[in-house]
Protein backbone atom coordinates (compact mmCIF):
# COMPACT_ATOMS: atom_id res chain seq x y z
CA UNK A 1 0.00 0.00 0.00
CA UNK A 2 1.10 3.18 -0.71
CA UNK A 3 1.55 6.09 1.48
CA UNK A 4 0.45 9.34 1.00
CA UNK A 5 3.37 11.63 1.62
CA UNK A 6 4.98 9.49 -1.17
CA UNK A 7 3.06 10.99 -3.49
CA UNK A 8 3.41 14.11 -4.91
CA UNK A 9 -0.16 16.53 -3.71
CA UNK A 10 -0.61 17.60 -7.78
CA UNK A 11 -1.07 13.74 -8.44
CA UNK A 12 -2.95 13.01 -5.18
CA UNK A 13 -5.16 15.80 -6.47
CA UNK A 14 -5.29 14.68 -9.83
CA UNK A 15 -6.32 11.60 -8.68
CA UNK A 16 -9.30 12.60 -6.28
CA UNK A 17 -10.48 14.85 -9.28
CA UNK A 18 -10.99 11.73 -11.61
CA UNK A 19 -12.68 10.02 -8.84
CA UNK A 20 -14.82 12.87 -8.19
CA UNK A 21 -15.59 12.93 -12.16
CA UNK A 22 -16.40 9.22 -12.38
CA UNK A 23 -18.35 8.91 -9.58
CA UNK A 24 -20.60 12.13 -10.37
CA UNK A 25 -21.33 10.50 -13.70
CA UNK A 26 -21.20 6.65 -13.11
CA UNK A 27 -21.00 5.37 -9.20
CA UNK A 28 -24.97 5.80 -8.93
CA UNK A 29 -27.11 7.18 -11.46
CA UNK A 30 -29.51 4.10 -10.98
CA UNK A 31 -31.16 5.72 -8.29
CA UNK A 32 -31.72 8.47 -10.51
CA UNK A 33 -34.59 5.59 -11.31
CA UNK A 34 -37.43 8.34 -11.05
CA UNK A 35 -36.65 10.50 -14.23
CA UNK A 36 -35.36 7.78 -16.15
CA UNK A 37 -38.96 6.01 -15.61
CA UNK A 38 -40.58 9.02 -16.85
CA UNK A 39 -39.27 8.55 -19.90
CA UNK A 40 -39.86 5.15 -20.43
CA UNK A 41 -42.95 5.55 -19.43
CA UNK A 42 -43.58 7.91 -22.36
CA UNK A 43 -42.03 5.32 -24.64
CA UNK A 44 -44.53 2.76 -24.05
CA UNK A 45 -42.18 0.13 -22.28
CA UNK A 46 -44.02 -2.75 -20.60
CA UNK A 47 -47.33 -1.47 -22.14
CA UNK A 48 -48.27 -5.09 -23.00
CA UNK A 49 -48.66 -5.53 -18.80
CA UNK A 50 -52.22 -3.75 -19.37
CA UNK A 51 -55.01 -3.96 -20.97
CA UNK A 52 -55.77 -2.23 -24.43
CA UNK A 53 -58.35 0.13 -22.12
CA UNK A 54 -56.49 0.86 -19.70
CA UNK A 55 -53.53 1.76 -22.12
CA UNK A 56 -56.15 3.92 -24.49
CA UNK A 57 -57.26 5.75 -20.46
CA UNK A 58 -53.17 6.55 -20.32
CA UNK A 59 -53.41 4.75 -17.12
CA UNK A 60 -50.28 3.19 -15.40
CA UNK A 61 -52.02 -0.20 -14.58
CA UNK A 62 -50.34 -1.94 -10.92
CA UNK A 63 -48.74 -4.77 -13.38
CA UNK A 64 -47.38 -2.08 -15.47
CA UNK A 65 -46.04 -0.02 -12.63
CA UNK A 66 -44.91 -2.98 -10.46
CA UNK A 67 -42.77 -4.31 -13.51
CA UNK A 68 -41.16 -1.37 -13.80
CA UNK A 69 -40.53 -1.07 -9.96
CA UNK A 70 -39.22 -4.36 -9.93
CA UNK A 71 -36.68 -3.15 -12.72
CA UNK A 72 -35.31 -0.73 -9.88
CA UNK A 73 -35.40 -3.25 -7.28
CA UNK A 74 -33.58 -6.05 -8.68
CA UNK A 75 -30.55 -3.16 -9.86
CA UNK A 76 -30.48 -1.85 -6.23
CA UNK A 77 -30.25 -5.08 -5.04
CA UNK A 78 -27.36 -6.29 -7.08
CA UNK A 79 -25.81 -2.63 -6.61
CA UNK A 80 -25.58 -3.58 -2.86
CA UNK A 81 -24.73 -7.47 -3.57
CA UNK A 82 -21.84 -6.50 -5.48
CA UNK A 83 -20.22 -4.63 -2.39
CA UNK A 84 -18.87 -8.33 -1.11
CA UNK A 85 -17.29 -8.75 -4.43
CA UNK A 86 -16.08 -5.69 -5.21
CA UNK A 87 -14.62 -5.40 -1.52
CA UNK A 88 -12.99 -8.92 -2.05
CA UNK A 89 -11.53 -7.41 -5.17
CA UNK A 90 -9.89 -4.98 -3.93
CA UNK A 91 -8.46 -5.88 -0.63
CA UNK A 92 -6.24 -8.47 -3.02
CA UNK A 93 -5.87 -6.77 -6.64
CA UNK A 94 -6.53 -3.07 -5.48
CA UNK A 95 -8.29 -0.05 -6.81
CA UNK A 96 -6.95 -0.05 -10.30
CA UNK A 97 -8.38 -3.62 -11.03
CA UNK A 98 -11.71 -2.56 -9.64
CA UNK A 99 -11.19 0.46 -12.03
CA UNK A 100 -11.14 -1.61 -15.25
CA UNK A 101 -13.97 -4.10 -13.84
CA UNK A 102 -16.29 -0.98 -13.56
CA UNK A 103 -15.78 0.22 -17.10
CA UNK A 104 -16.31 -3.05 -18.24
CA UNK A 105 -19.20 -3.58 -16.69
CA UNK A 106 -20.87 0.27 -17.28
CA UNK A 107 -20.23 0.21 -20.83
CA UNK A 108 -21.93 -3.49 -21.21
CA UNK A 109 -24.91 -2.14 -19.18
CA UNK A 110 -25.16 0.73 -21.55
CA UNK A 111 -25.23 -1.21 -24.10
CA UNK A 112 -27.72 -3.49 -23.23
CA UNK A 113 -29.83 -0.13 -22.42
CA UNK A 114 -29.48 1.27 -25.84
CA UNK A 115 -30.88 -1.99 -27.75
CA UNK A 116 -33.40 -2.97 -25.11
CA UNK A 117 -36.75 -1.97 -27.21
CA UNK A 118 -34.88 -3.82 -30.38
CA UNK A 119 -34.10 -7.52 -28.82
CA UNK A 120 -36.84 -9.89 -27.21
CA UNK A 121 -34.88 -12.92 -26.83
CA UNK A 122 -34.36 -11.19 -23.46
CA UNK A 123 -35.67 -8.19 -21.04
CA UNK A 124 -32.27 -6.01 -21.32
CA UNK A 125 -34.66 -3.47 -19.30
CA UNK A 126 -34.01 -5.66 -16.40
CA UNK A 127 -30.37 -6.73 -17.49
CA UNK A 128 -28.95 -3.93 -18.42
CA UNK A 129 -30.13 -2.04 -15.45
CA UNK A 130 -28.57 -4.82 -13.62
CA UNK A 131 -25.29 -5.01 -15.30
CA UNK A 132 -25.02 -1.23 -15.20
CA UNK A 133 -25.61 -1.07 -11.64
CA UNK A 134 -23.16 -3.80 -10.68
CA UNK A 135 -20.51 -1.78 -12.08
CA UNK A 136 -21.50 1.31 -9.67
CA UNK A 137 -19.78 -0.21 -6.62
CA UNK A 138 -16.25 -1.01 -8.19
CA UNK A 139 -15.34 2.44 -9.31
CA UNK A 140 -17.35 3.81 -6.04
CA UNK A 141 -16.19 1.95 -3.24
CA UNK A 142 -13.06 1.39 -4.77
CA UNK A 143 -12.43 5.56 -4.48
CA UNK A 144 -12.56 5.49 -0.69
CA UNK A 145 -9.22 5.19 0.11
CA UNK A 146 -8.38 8.43 -1.26
CA UNK A 147 -9.36 9.90 1.90
CA UNK A 148 -6.00 8.88 3.16
CA UNK A 149 -4.60 11.33 0.10
CA UNK A 150 -5.14 14.29 2.29
CA UNK A 151 -5.67 12.60 6.43
CA UNK A 152 -6.35 15.65 8.05
CA UNK A 153 -9.67 16.16 5.58
CA UNK A 154 -10.41 12.74 5.50
CA UNK A 155 -14.04 13.72 6.30
CA UNK A 156 -13.93 15.99 3.46
CA UNK A 157 -13.22 13.54 0.63
CA UNK A 158 -15.49 10.59 1.99
CA UNK A 159 -18.17 13.65 1.60
CA UNK A 160 -17.14 15.01 -1.75
CA UNK A 161 -16.75 11.33 -3.06
CA UNK A 162 -20.47 10.37 -1.63
CA UNK A 163 -21.80 13.96 -2.65
CA UNK A 164 -20.80 13.04 -6.46
CA UNK A 165 -22.24 9.50 -6.37
CA UNK A 166 -25.61 11.19 -4.70
CA UNK A 167 -25.62 13.88 -7.38
CA UNK A 168 -25.13 11.27 -10.18
CA UNK A 169 -28.85 10.65 -10.02
CA UNK A 170 -29.17 13.33 -12.03
CA UNK A 171 -27.70 11.92 -15.01
CA UNK A 172 -31.03 10.56 -16.03
CA UNK A 173 -32.52 13.99 -14.76
CA UNK A 174 -30.62 15.65 -17.40
CA UNK A 175 -31.66 13.26 -19.88
CA UNK A 176 -35.58 13.43 -19.00
CA UNK A 177 -35.19 17.41 -19.79
CA UNK A 178 -33.27 16.94 -22.80
CA UNK A 179 -35.98 14.26 -23.58
CA UNK A 180 -38.50 16.84 -22.82
CA UNK A 181 -37.30 19.85 -24.65
CA UNK A 182 -36.71 17.66 -27.91
CA UNK A 183 -40.52 16.49 -27.54
CA UNK A 184 -39.04 12.90 -27.17
CA UNK A 185 -36.29 13.11 -30.22
CA UNK A 186 -33.39 11.86 -28.24
CA UNK A 187 -34.53 8.12 -27.80
CA UNK A 188 -33.12 6.31 -24.55
CA UNK A 189 -30.75 4.81 -27.56
CA UNK A 190 -29.52 7.86 -28.49
CA UNK A 191 -28.48 8.09 -24.79
CA UNK A 192 -27.12 5.13 -23.67
CA UNK A 193 -24.54 5.26 -26.86
CA UNK A 194 -23.74 8.66 -25.76
CA UNK A 195 -22.79 7.56 -22.30
CA UNK A 196 -20.42 5.16 -23.20
CA UNK A 197 -17.58 8.19 -23.09
CA UNK A 198 -18.12 7.78 -19.13
CA UNK A 199 -16.54 4.09 -18.59
CA UNK A 200 -14.22 4.70 -21.39
CA UNK A 201 -12.68 7.89 -19.35
CA UNK A 202 -13.20 5.50 -16.43
CA UNK A 203 -10.89 2.66 -17.63
CA UNK A 204 -8.25 5.43 -19.26
CA UNK A 205 -7.81 6.69 -16.05
CA UNK A 206 -7.62 3.78 -14.04
CA UNK A 207 -4.41 2.93 -16.21
CA UNK A 208 -2.59 6.02 -16.11
CA UNK A 209 -3.77 8.16 -12.92
CA UNK A 210 -5.24 6.09 -10.04
CA UNK A 211 -2.46 4.24 -7.87
CA UNK A 212 -2.12 0.15 -7.90
CA UNK A 213 -3.23 -0.23 -4.11
CA UNK A 214 -5.13 1.60 -1.29
CA UNK A 215 -3.37 4.29 -0.14
CA UNK A 216 -2.85 3.00 3.48
CA UNK A 217 -3.90 4.73 6.84
CA UNK A 218 -0.72 3.85 8.58
CA UNK A 219 1.96 1.68 8.74
CA UNK A 220 4.74 0.07 10.72
CA UNK A 221 7.15 1.72 12.90
CA UNK A 222 10.86 1.50 12.08
CA UNK A 223 14.15 3.28 10.92
CA UNK A 224 13.24 6.12 13.93
CA UNK A 225 16.05 8.02 15.21
CA UNK A 226 16.47 8.30 18.92
CA UNK A 227 16.35 11.68 18.77
CA UNK A 228 13.10 11.70 16.57
CA UNK A 229 11.79 9.34 19.49
CA UNK A 230 10.89 12.69 21.12
CA UNK A 231 7.65 13.21 19.95
CA UNK A 232 7.15 12.87 23.24
CA UNK A 233 4.55 11.18 25.44
CA UNK A 234 2.10 13.17 24.80
CA UNK A 235 1.89 11.59 21.34
CA UNK A 236 2.48 8.38 23.02
CA UNK A 237 -0.72 9.30 25.29
CA UNK A 238 -2.47 10.62 22.18
CA UNK A 239 -2.60 7.11 20.72
CA UNK A 240 -3.49 5.39 24.29
CA UNK A 241 -7.12 4.08 23.65
CA UNK A 242 -6.80 3.49 20.32
CA UNK A 243 -6.14 0.11 20.98
CA UNK A 244 -9.31 -0.44 22.71
CA UNK A 245 -10.92 -3.57 23.09
CA UNK A 246 -14.53 -2.93 22.10
CA UNK A 247 -15.87 -4.92 24.62
CA UNK A 248 -14.42 -4.27 28.07
CA UNK A 249 -12.78 -0.73 27.08
CA UNK A 250 -9.60 -1.69 28.64
CA UNK A 251 -6.29 -0.10 26.95
CA UNK A 252 -2.61 -1.45 26.58
CA UNK A 253 -0.17 0.02 28.65
CA UNK A 254 1.42 3.42 28.31
CA UNK A 255 4.89 2.17 28.28
CA UNK A 256 3.78 -0.22 25.81
CA UNK A 257 2.65 2.44 23.46
CA UNK A 258 5.41 5.00 24.14
CA UNK A 259 7.61 2.25 23.40
CA UNK A 260 6.28 1.31 19.74
CA UNK A 261 6.39 5.45 19.01
CA UNK A 262 10.18 5.37 19.76
CA UNK A 263 10.65 2.63 17.72
CA UNK A 264 11.71 -0.09 20.56
CA UNK A 265 9.44 -2.78 19.25
CA UNK A 266 6.81 -3.47 17.09
CA UNK A 267 3.04 -4.43 17.63
CA UNK A 268 0.58 -5.18 15.16
CA UNK A 269 -1.88 -4.22 16.51
CA UNK A 270 -0.52 -0.80 17.43
CA UNK A 271 1.44 -0.08 13.90
CA UNK A 272 -1.32 1.66 11.97
CA UNK A 273 -2.95 3.66 15.20
CA UNK A 274 1.01 4.93 15.69
CA UNK A 275 1.09 5.77 12.16
CA UNK A 276 4.94 6.69 11.84
CA UNK A 277 5.84 5.16 8.84
CA UNK A 278 9.04 3.99 7.31
CA UNK A 279 7.55 2.80 3.61
CA UNK A 280 10.48 0.30 2.37
CA UNK A 281 14.10 1.67 2.34
CA UNK A 282 12.60 5.36 2.20
CA UNK A 283 13.64 7.10 5.68
CA UNK A 284 10.70 9.55 6.85
CA UNK A 285 12.47 12.95 7.94
CA UNK A 286 11.31 14.29 10.98
CA UNK A 287 8.94 17.02 9.72
CA UNK A 288 7.07 14.50 7.92
CA UNK A 289 6.93 11.82 11.00
CA UNK A 290 5.45 14.89 12.64
CA UNK A 291 3.19 16.29 10.25
CA UNK A 292 1.46 12.38 9.73
CA UNK A 293 1.57 11.84 13.40
CA UNK A 294 -0.57 15.16 13.99
CA UNK A 295 -3.20 14.69 11.22
CA UNK A 296 -4.18 10.79 12.41
CA UNK A 297 -3.76 12.09 16.10
CA UNK A 298 -6.59 14.65 15.08
CA UNK A 299 -8.88 12.12 12.88
CA UNK A 300 -8.62 9.92 16.83
CA UNK A 301 -9.36 13.24 18.98
CA UNK A 302 -12.26 14.61 17.07
CA UNK A 303 -13.92 11.44 16.18
CA UNK A 304 -13.48 9.49 19.13
CA UNK A 305 -13.82 6.29 17.64
CA UNK A 306 -10.73 6.25 15.27
CA UNK A 307 -8.66 3.04 15.24
CA UNK A 308 -11.24 1.29 17.60
CA UNK A 309 -10.50 -1.91 15.63
CA UNK A 310 -7.62 -1.07 13.34
CA UNK A 311 -5.12 -4.18 13.24
CA UNK A 312 -7.82 -6.65 13.21
CA UNK A 313 -9.01 -9.89 11.01
CA UNK A 314 -11.95 -8.91 9.22
CA UNK A 315 -13.67 -11.77 11.15
CA UNK A 316 -12.83 -10.06 14.46
CA UNK A 317 -14.28 -7.19 13.69
CA UNK A 318 -17.63 -8.08 12.14
CA UNK A 319 -18.66 -10.49 15.79
CA UNK A 320 -18.31 -6.69 17.29
CA UNK A 321 -21.27 -4.58 17.85
CA UNK A 322 -19.33 -1.83 15.98
CA UNK A 323 -19.95 -3.94 12.82
CA UNK A 324 -23.81 -5.56 14.20
CA UNK A 325 -25.36 -2.09 14.78
CA UNK A 326 -23.98 -0.15 11.35
CA UNK A 327 -24.98 -3.23 9.44
CA UNK A 328 -28.97 -3.32 11.17
CA UNK A 329 -28.97 0.13 10.63
CA UNK A 330 -27.71 0.24 6.91
CA UNK A 331 -29.85 -2.46 6.50
CA UNK A 332 -33.25 -0.52 7.13
CA UNK A 333 -31.88 2.84 5.73
CA UNK A 334 -31.34 1.34 1.64
CA UNK A 335 -34.67 -0.34 2.36
CA UNK A 336 -36.42 3.00 3.37
CA UNK A 337 -34.22 5.00 0.78
CA UNK A 338 -34.59 3.09 -2.19
CA UNK A 339 -38.75 2.49 -1.78
CA UNK A 340 -39.19 5.91 -1.36
CA UNK A 341 -37.15 6.71 -4.91
CA UNK A 342 -38.90 4.05 -6.57
CA UNK A 343 -42.32 4.64 -5.74
CA UNK A 344 -42.51 8.62 -4.75
CA UNK A 345 -45.01 9.49 -7.39
CA UNK A 346 -47.42 6.69 -6.57
CA UNK A 347 -47.29 7.32 -2.87
CA UNK A 348 -48.32 10.98 -2.92
CA UNK A 349 -51.07 10.46 -5.39
CA UNK A 350 -52.22 8.11 -3.12
CA UNK A 351 -51.78 10.86 -0.12
CA UNK A 352 -52.85 13.55 -2.64
CA UNK A 353 -55.28 11.69 -4.13
CA UNK A 354 -53.94 14.15 -7.34
CA UNK A 355 -51.96 12.40 -10.12
CA UNK A 356 -51.20 16.16 -10.75
CA UNK A 357 -50.07 17.01 -7.84
CA UNK A 358 -47.97 13.77 -7.55
CA UNK A 359 -46.08 14.57 -10.68
CA UNK A 360 -45.31 18.19 -9.42
CA UNK A 361 -43.61 16.63 -6.42
CA UNK A 362 -41.70 13.99 -8.61
CA UNK A 363 -40.43 16.78 -10.78
CA UNK A 364 -38.82 18.94 -7.73
CA UNK A 365 -37.47 15.58 -6.16
CA UNK A 366 -35.67 14.78 -9.91
CA UNK A 367 -33.85 17.85 -9.31
CA UNK A 368 -33.33 18.23 -5.42
CA UNK A 369 -31.51 15.00 -5.67
CA UNK A 370 -28.60 15.51 -7.30
CA UNK A 371 -28.81 18.75 -6.04
CA UNK A 372 -28.81 17.50 -2.47
CA UNK A 373 -26.01 15.69 -2.65
CA UNK A 374 -23.81 18.83 -3.94
CA UNK A 375 -25.49 20.81 -0.70
CA UNK A 376 -24.56 18.12 1.90
CA UNK A 377 -20.96 17.86 0.61
CA UNK A 378 -19.60 21.01 2.66
CA UNK A 379 -21.90 19.82 5.53
CA UNK A 380 -21.24 16.55 5.35
CA UNK A 381 -17.18 17.22 5.73
CA UNK A 382 -17.59 20.14 8.29
CA UNK A 383 -19.47 17.55 10.50
CA UNK A 384 -17.53 14.45 10.52
CA UNK A 385 -14.04 16.46 10.05
CA UNK A 386 -14.92 19.10 13.28
CA UNK A 387 -17.23 16.60 15.63
CA UNK A 388 -17.60 13.13 17.19
CA UNK A 389 -18.96 10.00 15.60
CA UNK A 390 -21.58 10.39 18.09
CA UNK A 391 -22.69 13.81 17.34
CA UNK A 392 -22.83 12.92 13.88
CA UNK A 393 -24.95 9.57 13.98
CA UNK A 394 -26.81 11.71 16.64
CA UNK A 395 -27.49 14.49 13.79
CA UNK A 396 -28.38 11.40 11.23
CA UNK A 397 -31.46 9.64 13.51
CA UNK A 398 -32.88 13.13 14.08
CA UNK A 399 -32.94 13.80 10.38
CA UNK A 400 -34.17 9.86 9.73
CA UNK A 401 -37.18 10.12 11.70
CA UNK A 402 -37.96 13.93 11.13
CA UNK A 403 -38.22 12.65 7.31
CA UNK A 404 -40.01 9.53 8.18
CA UNK A 405 -42.62 11.61 10.00
CA UNK A 406 -42.91 14.13 7.10
CA UNK A 407 -43.43 11.89 4.45
CA UNK A 408 -47.04 10.71 5.92
CA UNK A 409 -48.94 13.91 5.84
CA UNK A 410 -50.96 15.15 3.24
CA UNK A 411 -49.26 18.83 3.21
CA UNK A 412 -47.81 20.17 0.67
CA UNK A 413 -45.34 21.81 2.66
CA UNK A 414 -44.48 18.60 4.77
CA UNK A 415 -44.11 16.88 1.57
CA UNK A 416 -41.47 19.23 -0.03
CA UNK A 417 -39.62 19.56 3.76
CA UNK A 418 -39.72 15.58 3.78
CA UNK A 419 -37.94 15.62 -0.21
CA UNK A 420 -35.67 18.37 1.42
CA UNK A 421 -34.41 16.44 4.32
CA UNK A 422 -34.50 13.12 2.33
CA UNK A 423 -31.77 14.82 -0.41
CA UNK A 424 -29.61 15.79 2.15
CA UNK A 425 -30.02 12.90 4.47
CA UNK A 426 -29.47 10.14 1.73
CA UNK A 427 -25.79 11.92 1.16
CA UNK A 428 -25.51 12.32 4.73
CA UNK A 429 -26.26 8.47 5.15
CA UNK A 430 -23.94 7.10 3.08
CA UNK A 431 -21.01 9.72 3.92
CA UNK A 432 -21.01 8.73 7.74
CA UNK A 433 -21.76 5.16 7.23
CA UNK A 434 -18.47 4.84 4.91
CA UNK A 435 -16.88 7.66 7.44
CA UNK A 436 -17.32 5.29 10.15
CA UNK A 437 -16.32 2.10 8.42
CA UNK A 438 -12.82 3.89 7.47
CA UNK A 439 -12.32 4.87 11.49
CA UNK A 440 -13.36 2.07 13.13
CA UNK A 441 -12.16 -0.95 10.79
CA UNK A 442 -9.74 0.88 8.90
CA UNK A 443 -8.21 0.36 5.00
CA UNK A 444 -6.39 -2.98 5.38
CA UNK A 445 -10.40 -4.92 5.76
CA UNK A 446 -12.48 -1.96 4.57
CA UNK A 447 -13.47 -3.95 1.59
CA UNK A 448 -14.53 -7.13 3.21
CA UNK A 449 -16.06 -5.58 5.77
CA UNK A 450 -17.88 -2.58 4.60
CA UNK A 451 -18.63 -4.86 1.09
CA UNK A 452 -20.35 -7.22 3.55
CA UNK A 453 -22.46 -4.80 5.08
CA UNK A 454 -23.47 -3.99 1.52
CA UNK A 455 -24.54 -7.69 0.56
CA UNK A 456 -26.44 -8.18 3.57
CA UNK A 457 -28.28 -4.58 3.19
CA UNK A 458 -28.87 -6.04 -1.05
CA UNK A 459 -30.53 -9.03 -0.15
CA UNK A 460 -32.36 -7.69 2.80
CA UNK A 461 -33.35 -4.74 -0.13
CA UNK A 462 -35.63 -7.73 -1.86
CA UNK A 463 -38.41 -6.82 0.69
CA UNK A 464 -39.03 -3.64 -1.67
CA UNK A 465 -40.73 -5.90 -4.13
CA UNK A 466 -42.54 -7.62 -1.40
CA UNK A 467 -43.65 -3.82 0.19
CA UNK A 468 -44.83 -2.73 -2.88
CA UNK A 469 -46.99 -6.03 -3.98
CA UNK A 470 -48.18 -4.93 -0.44
CA UNK A 471 -48.90 -1.46 -1.21
CA UNK A 472 -50.90 -2.23 -4.42
CA UNK A 473 -52.94 -5.60 -3.54
CA UNK A 474 -53.30 -5.13 0.29
CA UNK A 475 -53.66 -2.08 1.47
CA UNK A 476 -54.73 -0.83 -1.39
CA UNK A 477 -51.81 1.44 -2.69
CA UNK A 478 -52.10 3.32 1.13
CA UNK A 479 -48.04 3.43 1.64
CA UNK A 480 -48.03 4.55 4.83
CA UNK A 481 -48.16 1.37 6.89
CA UNK A 482 -44.92 0.42 5.90
CA UNK A 483 -43.48 4.01 6.30
CA UNK A 484 -44.32 3.88 9.78
CA UNK A 485 -43.37 0.21 10.43
CA UNK A 486 -39.90 1.21 8.84
CA UNK A 487 -39.76 4.47 10.68
CA UNK A 488 -40.40 2.39 14.10
CA UNK A 489 -37.38 0.00 13.52
CA UNK A 490 -35.04 2.64 12.10
CA UNK A 491 -35.31 4.76 15.18
CA UNK A 492 -35.28 2.17 17.06
CA UNK A 493 -31.90 0.73 15.80
CA UNK A 494 -30.46 3.99 15.14
CA UNK A 495 -31.52 4.87 18.79
CA UNK A 496 -29.38 1.73 20.42
CA UNK A 497 -26.22 2.69 17.48
CA UNK A 498 -25.95 6.33 19.30
CA UNK A 499 -26.39 5.26 22.45
CA UNK A 500 -23.28 2.19 22.01
CA UNK A 501 -21.13 4.58 20.10
CA UNK A 502 -21.45 7.73 22.24
CA UNK A 503 -20.89 5.23 25.72
CA UNK A 504 -18.23 3.69 23.94
CA UNK A 505 -16.39 6.56 23.40
CA UNK A 506 -16.39 7.70 26.90
CA UNK A 507 -14.99 4.30 27.42
CA UNK A 508 -12.31 5.32 25.57
CA UNK A 509 -11.75 8.36 26.72
CA UNK A 510 -12.00 7.50 30.45
CA UNK A 511 -9.65 4.72 29.70
CA UNK A 512 -6.83 6.68 28.07
CA UNK A 513 -6.99 8.77 31.14
CA UNK A 514 -6.66 6.44 34.01
CA UNK A 515 -3.72 5.12 31.82
CA UNK A 516 -2.13 7.82 31.54
CA UNK A 517 -2.46 8.60 35.35
CA UNK A 518 -1.18 5.28 36.33
CA UNK A 519 1.67 5.79 34.33
CA UNK A 520 2.33 9.82 35.60
CA UNK A 521 5.88 10.62 36.94
CA UNK A 522 5.88 11.74 40.24
CA UNK A 523 7.17 15.16 40.84
CA UNK A 524 8.01 16.40 44.25
CA UNK A 525 7.51 20.05 44.73
CA UNK A 526 10.21 21.94 46.01
CA UNK A 527 11.00 22.25 49.84
CA UNK A 528 9.39 18.87 51.01
CA UNK A 529 11.63 16.62 52.70
CA UNK A 530 11.52 13.16 51.11
CA UNK A 531 10.07 12.34 54.88
CA UNK A 532 6.87 13.54 53.93
CA UNK A 533 5.96 11.46 51.29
Amino acid sequence: MPQYLDVPVSKRLLQISCAFIWCLTAAGPIFGFAALKTVWLREGVYMDRCTPEENDMGFVCSAREIRINFVFTCASVVTNIAGVIVGTILDKYGPQICGYIGGVLIAVGALMLAFADTISLLDLYVWGYIILAFGGPFVFISSFHLSNAFPAYSGFILALLTGAFDSSTGVYLVYRLIYDETNGHFHPKAFFLLYLIIPIFIIIASATVMPRDSYKSGGSISNFDEEDADLDLVDARSIVGLDVDSRTGSVDSLRKTAAVVAGQFEDPLLSEQAALLSDGERRLDRKDVHEYNAEEMAKFRISGVWGVLHGRTALQQIRTPWFMLLCLFTMIQMLRLNYFVATIRAQYDFIFHSPDIASRINEVFDIALPVGGVITVPIAGYLLDHYSMAVALGVLLGMGTTMGILGNFASIIAAYGNIGIFVIYRSLFYTAASDYSAKVFGFETFGKVYGLIATISGVFNFAQSAFDHLTHEVLGRDPRPVNIGLLILSTSIGSLWVWYVASQTKKIKRSALEAEAQRAVVVRMPGYAASEY
